[in-house]
């Protein structure tokens, strides 16, 4: 089989895994983007759009979407950068903070509706988590653009 229907399968079992979740989060008024975002700023003290943009493979216009509607929802707040007043620092409100513990809760519910790899043996899985690794690491290396 050659690597873009490889990359085919991969895909599409990805793409139907997210669709799943999303459906399954969409009763907490939220989308998986921004319960990673939460979920990241719950552990440091603020991120730079630019930082944001990195983490969710996202264009700076759809992060600025992102956070807009986040901040309207009252879980992240924009301040700008006492030290470059052209920044902003992104970081999480209380309510931000509320939202990720309920997610939590919510995420114990989900993994105990489906789990998607009960169609592997404890050694494929092993096996399956070893060789995606290893692709991981490939990848990382992949030549910077031209």
């Amino acid at each position: 089989m050659n690597q873009n229907a490889l990359f085919g399968k991969l895909g599409n079992c990805f793409l139907a895994w997210r669709r799943w979740l999303a459906r399954e989060y969409s009763a907490q008024g939220v989308t998986l983007k921004q319960i990673f975002l939460l979920e990241r700023l719950a552990k440091c003290d603020y991120l730079y759009p630019s930082d944001i943009a990195d983490l969710l493979f996202a264009d700076r216009p759809t992060v600025t979407v992102i956070l807009r509607n986040m901040q309207r929802d009252g879980l992240v707040r924009k301040i700008r950068d006492g030290d470059d007043g052209k920044r902003f620092r992104i970081s999480i409100t209380a309510e931000g903070r509320r939202k990720v513990i309920g997610l939590a809760e919510e995420s114990k519910r989900i993994a105990a509706l489906f789990d998607p790899f009960s169609c592997f043996s404890t050694d494929e899985r092993r096996s399956f988590a070893q060789l995606l690794g290893k692709l991981e690491r490939h990848l990382a290396d992949l030549p910077s653009e031209r």
